[in-house]
């Protein structure tokens, strides 16, 4: 009976394994700034801002589910809390639009962010 051939996987993991090490490697929701006073200030922010703002600019009315970080906070805890840069979207949007405007680098978030109307932290123009 013929076999399989055997699976190349670079770093020895199983695809579970290697999520379950990435997880851990990135931390808890609560480490990366993600808390329950977090989750009473975006609860806020969505009911003063129900529509998603990326579909806007496509001319489709949609409820926002998610605070987006229009600016990635990586981590820094002032940037986080800037409201200036926290948009209301939709979970399709912030899947689709948003993580395929972050991958095409620091030129597209600013075309972007120029059509949204929100500045640079610190007020430059580079990412």
């Amino acid at each position: 009976m013929p076999m399989m051939p055997p699976t190349f996987r670079p770093d020895g993991l199983l695809p579970h394994e290697r999520r379950r090490l990435y997880e851990r490697i990135r931390g808890t929701p609560t480490d990366r700034l993600y808390d329950a006073v977090w989750s009473r200030a975006a609860r806020s922010f969505l009911i003063g801002n129900p529509l998603c703002r990326y579909c806007d600019l496509q001319g489709i009315v949609t409820g926002a589910t998610v605070v987006d970080h229009f600016w990635p906070h990586r981590g820094d805890t002032k940037l986080f809390w800037q409201r200036e840069f926290w948009i209301a979207s939709c979970a399709s949007c912030h899947s689709g639009i948003k993580q395929a405007t972050e991958r095409a680098g620091a030129k597209a978030m600013n075309d972007l962010a120029a059509r949204l109307g929100i500045s640079r932290p610190g007020g430059g123009s580079k990412v």
